[in-house]
């Protein structure tokens, strides 16, 4: 369930302990700052993420919040390098599904287990996936995107097999029983490029990477994936409203840190993140990216990453994807 504002300030009000001077005395500049290790390349919405939290962040843990990029397999190298790292509290994750819930089912790797190595201090902020249509199918609601999926493969790419949003069109085609044929392209530039020369059909994807086509006229909005509307999509319904309450999925970031980091540094961590979630200023840069402020302390944030694992092992394992290729929904020709 998404928090409303009175949540976030009602979560916030309740952890005075984000500015005690103890926090402070922890994290003091003199040790250094505090690296968050982020698995994309700069300036994307990891990146949008964490700026807005930064300045709250090091007011009261009393360091500075430095960012490092890390990208490559699949989030796999930025949690690994994260997994190895002193467990102080001085070097974190802005993890996401992809290390920590869909690698362990899609790729064979057995060089860290995400659920022993790492620990979950805070989930931050959600994208829910919205469903778009290319202008070129002709379809604008989700009875036409239904009727042309019954009739031919509609055409679906995204930035990877395996990625949110490859699992999220497998959950789609499933759930309204269109057939689709999936391209995975080589990440989220050319994704990009091919949506910008309408190579495909149907696309899920966050809001924040839509928004300009939409805009341009190049994508029409089916619905989103949430239990709200975006607030940069205000006009979009919600698969909830079409009466797909059971269609929610979004695209969560957390912060997480190294497994033996000692439960009070972690307390402290989530705290102080809690807190900053709370500030008006950061749920209005959230919603300009089309995010959400998704504030969970560490048990409530183990509890959805442990959902999610099982979530995304099913499907994986049911579409009987892998790195290398996946069903498209096509019947069988043999």
């Amino acid at each position: 369930m998404t928090p409303s504002r009175r949540d976030l300030v009602g979560a916030a009000a309740g952890l005075p302990l984000a500015f005690a001077p103890g926090i402070r005395r922890a994290f003091g500049e003199a040790a250094g700052p505090i690296k968050v290790v982020i698995a994309f390349p700069p300036g994307g919405t990891s990146t949008a993420s964490m700026q807005p939290l930064k300045p709250f962040l090091t007011r009261s843990l009393g360091t500075d919040i430095t960012l490092e990029y890390m990208p490559g397999s699949g989030g796999d190298l930025a949690a690994f390098a994260v997994a190895r790292a002193s467990p102080d509290g001085r070097t974190l994750l802005f993890g996401h599904a992809g290390p920590m819930a869909i690698n362990p089912h899609l790729l064979q790797q057995s060089f860290f287990d995400p659920a022993k190595d790492l620990v979950p201090v805070a989930q931050v902020i959600a994208f829910p996936i919205v469903v778009c249509a290319h202008d070129k199918l002709n379809v604008k609601d989700l009875d036409g995107l239904i009727a042309a999926g019954s009739s031919r493969a509609l055409v679906t790419g995204s930035s990877g097999n395996g990625s949110m949003q490859h699992l999220a069109g497998e959950v789609l085609r499933r759930a309204i029983g269109i057939q689709t044929l999936h391209i995975p392209f080589a990440g989220g530039g050319p994704l990009q490029e091919a949506l910008v020369k309408g190579a495909l059909d149907i696309v899920c994807e966050t809001g924040s990477n839509v928004v300009k086509h939409i805009q341009e006229g190049r994508l029409v909005p089916i619905a989103v994936m949430a239990e709200r509307r975006l607030a940069t999509l205000p006009n979009v319904p919600t698969f909830a409203e079409l009466g797909r309450a059971d269609l929610v999925i979004d695209a969560w970031f957390g912060l997480v840190a190294p497994a033996a980091t000692p439960p009070d540094v972690l307390g402290r961590l989530e705290a102080a993140t809690l807190q900053a979630l709370g500030e008006p200023s950061v749920a209005t840069a959230y919603e300009a990216i089309g995010g959400i402020p998704a504030p969970l302390g560490r048990r409530a944030f183990a509890a959805r990453i442990a959902a999610e694992t099982a979530r995304w092992r099913d499907t994986i394992a049911s579409a009987r994807i892998s790195p290398l290729g996946t069903q498209t929904g096509l019947p069988d020709r043999r």
